[in-house]
């Protein structure tokens, strides 16, 4: 009797526990925007991650980096939409970074996007001593797209193309091949191991955050039912700047702060644009686009300022570079954003504005 009433427990919890994600014809379309089966949700394992991954805990964690991701999300969602990207993989930008442009891994990935040093320079990003384009909203995520539909075009499915985001294309076709079999149900097997762990995961993670964040009772419940009515209208706005600008010149005629416009450009390395192109775009809220165009249209447009691009040499302190130049320290320290002047390092790149009567 004992282990009947045991059993009957453990069958009313996992059904409760089921029952919370609200599996339905609506968590049925969310699998198939993945190109995934609706079998796939009786998957134990898949369960068992969903239950134990999507903790109440775990769940507010979520809805508040949804919810911190105010600025950027609609961005995403415009530019996924324009392209054809299934809205769902907005929750690979939360599982991967949590939508923080400056989450950075221990195995040097960085942005929002985590892209290695070598997959961002082969989709085109900038990483140099003046920029990382992975910090880039926009331009980052414009490498993710052209890497998702790359991938998708490749495997022929969205939940491949998602679980090669993870582990490389290389090693998914390997898998694949080893498998004889591209169904996600295989692929997961964790006798087998197939993939590794964490592509397992991940995969079960976005599958699990995409069908709670349409499911209606779990937002309403937790006053986030305005996430389900959120547009795709970008909020963000992008100005053309000429090379070496001061981003608190470009701050001062939005209306923001320093530290304000660096939150949507963590991409600038110095506290200027790039000294190599011949314009550069900078983030603002949309807000702030019309005062900055008042702004600039009273004060003139921005002039290119001359500069020198100096090497540092081995000996060499700010101060003895300033002194070179004739330019004060503090100047050069906020142009190239550094905090600290004893950590100069050989062959570090430091710009030099220059006074246009000292060009």
């Amino acid at each position: 009797m004992k282990i009947f009433y045991s059993l009957l427990l453990m069958v009313t919890f996992g059904f409760a526990q089921f029952d919370i994600m609200g599996y339905d014809t609506r968590s049925e379309e969310v699998l198939k925007t993945f190109d995934v089966e609706p079998e796939f949700l009786n998957n134990e394992y898949f369960i068992d991650v969903k239950n134990s991954f999507l903790s109440d805990k775990r769940q507010d964690y979520l809805l508040e980096k949804f919810k911190s991701g105010y600025e950027f999300i609609p961005t995403l969602k415009e530019m996924f939409l324009k392209e054809g990207i299934p809205q769902e993989f907005l929750y690979l930008a939360m599982i991967e970074s949590g939508f923080s442009l400056t989450a950075k891994s221990k195995k040097r990935a960085m942005g929002m996007w985590q892209f290695m040093p070598k997959t961002a320079k082969s989709l085109g990003l900038e990483i140099n001593s003046q920029i990382d384009e992975r910090k880039d909203p926009i331009k980052s995520t414009k490498a993710a797209i052209a890497y998702l539909k790359y991938l998708k075009e490749s495997f022929g499915k969205w939940y491949l193309a998602a679980i090669a985001y993870n582990c490389g294309d290389g090693r998914l076709k390997r898998a694949i091949n080893e498998a004889g079999s591209d169904s996600l149900s295989v692929l997961l097997d964790p006798e087998i191991k197939y993939i590794p762990l964490e592509s397992r995961m991940y995969i079960r993670k976005i599958l699990s955050v995409s069908l709670m964040f349409h499911n209606v009772n779990t937002l309403k419940t937790n006053d986030y039912d305005y996430f389900l009515n959120r547009g795709a209208n970008s909020l963000l706005a992008s100005i053309d700047v000429p090379p070496a600008t001061p981003l608190n010149k470009i701050a001062s005629q939005a209306g923001l702060s320093l530290a304000n416009l660096k939150y949507y450009n963590p991409q600038f390395k110095r506290n200027m644009t790039p000294t190599y192109a011949k314009t550069y775009p900078v983030y603002v809220p949309y807000q702030s686009l019309a005062h900055y165009k008042e702004k600039a249209q009273n004060q003139g447009k921005i002039q290119v300022k001359p500069y020198l691009v100096h090497r540092v040499s081995k000996g060499e302190t700010i101060h003895s570079i300033a002194k070179r130049y004739g330019v004060p320290s503090k100047r050069i320290t906020q142009y190239n954003a550094i905090k600290n002047v004893n950590s100069l390092s050989v062959n570090q790149e430091i710009i030099i504005p220059l006074d246009k009567d000292k060009a």
